[in-house]
């Protein structure tokens, strides 16, 4: 008996033919188009050439007497390499005009190439907290909205670079507003980082070095300014090629250095002398180095030179813009943080459209024992209904969750289109004792409200 494994995870390559063809499909259908109908025609002259030889070596195995003196199968011979001359003429034709098509595909892969980037962060995000799921279904539906939402141009190069802008912005929205504040930074320089290693904007060895920080054993600092420990990271960048000489120039030229690292905020300086011309990722080792406080300003820095302000500010979203992304399929998902009360957003929205308790079109159930039938009569009846229903604390039934699953794969396809679906429930970063379902969390747009107080 053999068992056989079959892995059905999204590969790299894979996922950026499936986003570069979506995004030429938007872009340029007529591309596409041809693209599906060269390829056709290609796989129809392969069919017919093997046919025509298959049909010849019949005759020739059942041929009689002198092939030359039989006139029908002179005559079918030439026939076959008269057509087998016109195929490859075809053929060749074919290919020549689908090199044409992909390379004008071809223009588009950046964009492929930064959406594929964005959705593996994504999908590793899980490893930092449970609740960080994410679908490649919920992404592509970002990926494509984006793709109207960026600015058109009749240059393509133009139109490339606000394509890739968007994609990026709009994923880093979706994204971030489902993320405690904590990991929010952590998501951000991750994405800086893997979009700078794909441009060879980034040495591999310096990124090591920033994120490591090595450190000289027992390296007793020669400048009252520094302490043994920060004196340890300077040894260690020393040792190498670009930052040769540094622990010499810091000894030499200690009262400018001095009022570098005493600095109220040296990321907004620059390391004196010679160093001042060094890139910003050998900055941020030299001041990780020095002043490791100060990492945080220097990294939100950082990425605002390289991504722009808009992915340091912080902001909370807008609800009502964050429903217009929801529909009977997305529900939306709060992950409840103490003191925050997330339901006051949605009453006050269901207010304003129309749909309210009074109105017999908004259904708000607060899990907890012998509320799960509760529940589920209320759930089709908003889904049949087209009305909102809020499943508040839905952690507190976890026997029940995998039946709300399951209920769901159905009443998100099938509900009216008004109808909407409000879930919420308290985290648990400790995996073991995390219940909330893939499924729920995977397809579900993510909020964290958490209290700024």
């Amino acid at each position: 008996m053999y068992t056989t494994l079959i892995n059905f995870s999204t590969t790299r390559d894979g996922l950026e033919a499936q986003l570069l063809a979506e995004i030429v499909a938007v872009e340029r259908p007529d591309l596409e188009k041809s693209k599906f109908e060269v390829t056709k025609q290609q796989n129809e002259y392969k069919i017919n050439l093997k046919k025509l030889e298959d049909s010849l070596l019949a005759r020739l195995a059942t041929a009689e007497g002198n092939f030359i003196q039989n006139v029908e199968l002179v005559v079918t011979l030439e026939r076959t390499v008269n057509t087998s001359l016109e195929i490859e003429q075809k053929k060749i034709e074919a290919e020549k005009f689908s090199q044409q098509i992909d390379r004008t595909r071809e223009l588009y892969r950046p964009t492929a190439i930064r959406a594929c980037i964005i959705y593996f962060i994504i999908n590793d995000l899980s490893k930092i907290h449970p609740m960080y799921q994410f679908s490649l279904k919920a992404f592509r539906s970002v990926f494509l909205k984006a793709i109207d939402y960026a600015e058109q141009s009749e240059d393509l190069r133009i139109r490339i670079d606000n394509l890739i802008d968007a994609i990026t912005f709009a994923s880093y929205s979706y994204i971030v507003r489902g993320l405690f504040e904590e990991h929010k930074l952590i998501f951000t320089i991750q994405l800086l980082l893997q979009i700078l290693t794909e441009k060879g904007e980034i040495d591999m060895v310096e990124l090591d070095l920033l994120l490591r920080n090595p450190q000289e054993a027992h390296a007793g600092s020669p400048v009252e300014f520094l302490n043994e420990k920060a004196w340890g990271s300077i040894k260690a960048l020393s040792l190498l090629q670009i930052f040769h000489g540094l622990d010499r120039d810091i000894e030499t030229s200690s009262k400018r250095w001095k009022k570098y690292v005493e600095s109220e905020a040296p990321e907004l300086e620059k390391p004196p002398g010679e160093w001042k011309s060094k890139s910003t990722m050998q900055h941020l080792c030299i001041l990780r180095a020095v002043r490791p406080d100060r990492m945080l300003y220097a990294l939100k820095l950082f990425i605002a030179e390289k991504l722009g302000k808009k992915y340091i500010e912080s902001r909370t979203p807008d609800f009502s813009r964050t429903y217009e992304e929801s529909s009977k399929s997305i529900p939306m998902f709060f992950i409840l943080s103490p003191g925050v009360d997330p339901l006051k957003e949605v009453e006050t929205l269901g207010k304003k459209l129309g749909y309210t308790s009074q109105a017999g079109k908004f259904y708000n159930i607060s899990l907890g024992q012998g509320q799960e039938i509760v529940a589920e009569n209320a759930l089709e009846i908003s889904a049949k209904e087209g009305h909102w229903i809020v499943l508040q604390n839905i952690h507190l039934v976890r026997h029940w969750l995998p039946i709300l699953e399951r209920k769901l794969e159905r009443i998100l396809e099938t509900g009216q289109e008004n109808f909407r679906l409000f879930m919420s429930a308290e985290p648990s970063a400790d995996f073991s004792t995390h219940v909330i379902p893939q499924g729920i969390l995977e397809n579900s747009i993510k909020i964290t409200n958490e209290s700024h107080t």
